[in-house]
């Protein structure tokens, strides 16, 4: 008597696929190296490994020989550090490590083809001199002798062996697609620090962007700070007059009017929810098939067919419906009671303001530069906005938002590859200035204004300065030279002298 087919035993033996991310599912179930389950468990390892920012030890799948060109890729990048905790990186390197494996599976086996030839040749060459030999003692006709398969096997094994132990290069497609963004991104981390917060708003950012001449003045100014720690201290300093977050606060209880996002749910028939069989169809869907379909995947010829079908989605599944709970926000109106309490201040965002006249053109440039840097960098690390105004002659005022955003970093490099030169009106960019500050997420900004001073003080800006001050703002003010009073002490206090040519080259 025959026993019964047991379904439940074909799905226990399909299980480890339940450890397969789904996106991996199709290039591992073509992969040409191992078995489908060894291919799930070192791609789990893989990829577990690379999210705790290291390799998979060694003798994880694939073998040595087909893994070693990506291990190679992956330490000639440095590129370990950048895959903590970024899943969505490290699954894109994932989809070129398994291209990788494929292209070097090629490689490999097409080699120990090559060799082991050359070594059947060989052992040919050696059976016909010994049959010569042979013949000639024995004083008769020649046989043709063929290498047992014993031989072959051990010729085989041979080939298998001389290739693993060839010496082993980087990955060249590998090491192209991702060597630039590493570069770059070594390059941001050295200039900003943590890049989690960078990489988490999209890893991949604009290669024109990147490529852009800023990059170089980026990494000279920042060094250009390291040698200048009193301008980290003047940023720095900006906001420390604030109230102290230990001052307590007066609660007061009051009812409000809110309006609330309240989740309703409601049944709705779906199909391809899996709670009831209602028949069978054709798809693509693993999960649904049926196990006449999987007993073909297990026969040498009909897994070809099977693979087919499975790419037209042609496969005979189960076709299942079932209840979905479907959630929708709704707004409704209450009112509440909710304790208040003044809120300690805090820090207000930055606006800086870069004098670009043609008096600051050279090392006062430079100085300026690395300033706004520190400026973006301190805005960036205290969670504060950071709005930036240049400015040279009549009608020649620019201004844009800087942060550690594609858009942002932009505007930052574009900035950064300015030249100075022009004139000095101060009376066009205090304005735009003192008419941010009225807006209310600008009102307790400080200002950082970098000049030489060079320019006469219009009349009444001093006044319309002072006014901003009462009302909170400060205005600090960096002069570049020592060139005495200057129209920066009628409009900024306190005014920091920067003097220290020789630091950055000069005399």
């Amino acid at each position: 008597m025959k026993e019964a087919f047991d379904a439940g035993a074909l799905e226990r033996g399909y299980a480890f696929l339940d450890d397969c991310p789904e996106q991996f599912l199709p290039e591992l179930i073509t992969l040409p190296v191992g078995t489908l389950a060894e291919r799930v468990r070192g791609l789990r390892a893989w990829r577990d490994a690379l999210l705790e920012g290291r390799l998979p030890p060694d003798g994880t799948w694939p073998p040595p020989g087909i893994a070693a060109p990506a291990r190679r890729t992956v330490e000639l990048l440095s590129f370990l550090r950048f895959c903590k905790g970024q899943p969505e990186l490290v699954d894109a390197f994932l989809r070129d490590v398994l291209a990788s494996f494929t292209r070097h599976t090629l490689v490999v086996r097409a080699e120990v083809v090559a060799r082991l030839r050359e070594l059947e040749q060989l052992e040919r060459q050696r059976l016909e001199a010994q049959e010569a030999q042979a013949a000639k003692r024995e004083r008769r006709a020649r046989k043709s002798r063929q290498p047992d398969e014993l031989t072959l096997a051990r010729l085989r094994q041979q080939a298998e062996r001389e290739v693993a132990q060839r010496p082993v290069k980087e990955d060249a497609d590998l090491l192209a697609g991702w060597e630039e963004r590493t570069r770059i991104w070594a390059a941001l981390a050295d200039v900003f620090g943590d890049l989690g917060a960078l990489m988490g708003r999209g890893w991949d950012l604009s290669i024109g962007v990147l490529k852009h001449t800023g990059w170089t003045d980026l990494v000279r100014l920042r060094e250009l700070v390291e040698q200048l720690p009193q301008l980290t201290e003047v940023v720095r300093s900006l906001g420390r007059l604030h109230a102290s977050d230990a001052e307590e606060t007066i609660a007061e209880t009051l009812f409000v009017p809110m309006r609330r996002l309240e989740e309703e749910r409601r049944e709705v028939w779906t199909r391809r929810v899996p709670a009831e069989t209602r028949g069978i169809e054709r798809s693509g869907e693993l999960a649904r098939m049926l196990p006449v379909e999987a007993v073909n995947l297990g026969h040498p010829k009909l897994r070809y067919l099977w693979h087919a079908r499975r790419a037209e989605r042609a496969l005979l599944t189960y076709r299942v419906e079932g209840l979905e709970i479907e959630r929708t926000l709704v707004e409704r109106d209450s009112e509440e009671a909710v304790e208040r309490s003044s809120p300690r201040p805090k820090r207000g965002p930055i606006i800086t303001i870069m004098d670009t006249s043609g008096s600051m053109h050279g090392l006062p440039e430079q100085v300026g530069k690395a300033l706004v840097l520190e400026a973006l960098r301190t805005a960036h690390a205290e969670k504060r906005r950071c709005f930036l105004y240049t400015y040279s002659g009549p009608g020649q005022v620019l201004e844009f938002e800087l942060s550690l955003t594609e858009g942002g970093l932009g505007r930052l490099l574009a900035f950064l590859g300015q030249f100075f030169g022009g004139g000095s009106d101060v009376s066009a960019v205090t304005a735009r200035v003192l008419q941010r500050l009225d807006a209310n997420d600008w009102k307790r900004a400080d200002v950082l204004f970098v000049s030489d001073g060079e320019w006469p003080v219009p009349d009444g800006l001093p006044r319309r300065v002072e006014q901003a001050r009462e009302k909170g703002t400060r205005f600090h003010g960096v002069q570049i030279g020592n060139r005495g009073r200057t129209g920066l002490h009628a409009l900024c206090a306190p005014v920091h002298v920067f003097q220290d040519w020789a630091a950055v080259g000069g005399g």
